[in-house]
């Protein structure tokens, strides 16, 4: 299941922050797992096995803020989507620095966390992959997708976690992909080419898997992913 993280060193904000978190995700027609923390320490030491998918972080906490927590998320290699919580925006460019998706300021606004809500979770240009198959609800995070696989109308999306399958069109998901990352290299397959360790015959993804590149414009695959790869560097 989806998973959310609040933390705040103040219990009561933690509370709040659920309440209208529940209201927004049942607008939205979602469902989520909460988990609360007190403390960025209490965080950092727990995020990797907690497997959080978004994270409400409060910037200003004793003896750990927000943005050094942030910091040292990133810096383990943790790409969770963060939504800072604040008194006040001084802190932006800290946050661009951090890759984080929004701010909410506090007293928290209602309406506003749940316009952030519908932005991630319902856009087509959302932060966000939600796919609905008949009663099931999947909720994914494009950068943590590696490749998307077809066969006919079923697709296998694997991703850093799992391997999901969902019945539709490849046309249909690529399309709410962000674009620039994600690359039809054959028929069958689209891949996220910020998950790609090498790129031969084949790619090769950091998982070990290899992604067929179609036979008949492999150079043209091929130069599109070094572009992409040489413009980020930039």
């Amino acid at each position: 299941m989806f998973r959310i993280a609040i933390c705040d060193d103040i219990m009561e904000e933690r509370e709040r922050i659920r309440l209208v978190l529940e209201e927004g995700l049942d607008a939205c027609n979602m469902k989520a797992e909460m988990i609360e923390y007190e403390s960025g320490a209490a965080l950092l030491a727990a995020w990797e096995e907690a497997k959080i998918d978004l994270l409400f972080l409060d910037i200003y906490m004793t003896e750990l803020d927000g943005v050094e927590t942030a910091r040292r998320l990133r810096e383990a290699g943790c790409k969770v989507t963060i939504i800072f919580l604040t008194t006040t925006p001084d802190f932006a460019i800290e946050g661009y620095e951090v890759e984080a998706a929004g701010y909410i300021i506090k007293p928290l606004e209602e309406e506003k966390l749940r316009r952030l809500l519908g932005r991630l979770f319902q856009n087509e240009n959302s932060a966000m992959l939600t796919l609905r198959q008949g009663n099931s609800v999947f909720t994914i995070l494009p950068s943590e997708i590696l490749y998307i696989e077809s066969n006919r109308n079923r697709l296998l999306i694997h991703t850093v976690r799992e391997t999901i399958p969902y019945y539709g069109r490849m046309d249909e998901v690529s399309c709410r992909l962000p674009q620039k990352q994600f690359l039809r290299c054959h028929q069958s397959f689209l891949v996220n080419m910020d998950r790609v360790c090498a790129a031969e015959d084949d790619f090769r993804m950091e998982n070990g898997d290899m992604v067929p590149i179609r036979v008949r414009g492999r150079k043209a695959v091929r130069e599109a992913y070094f572009q992409y790869i040489t413009e980020k560097s930039l």
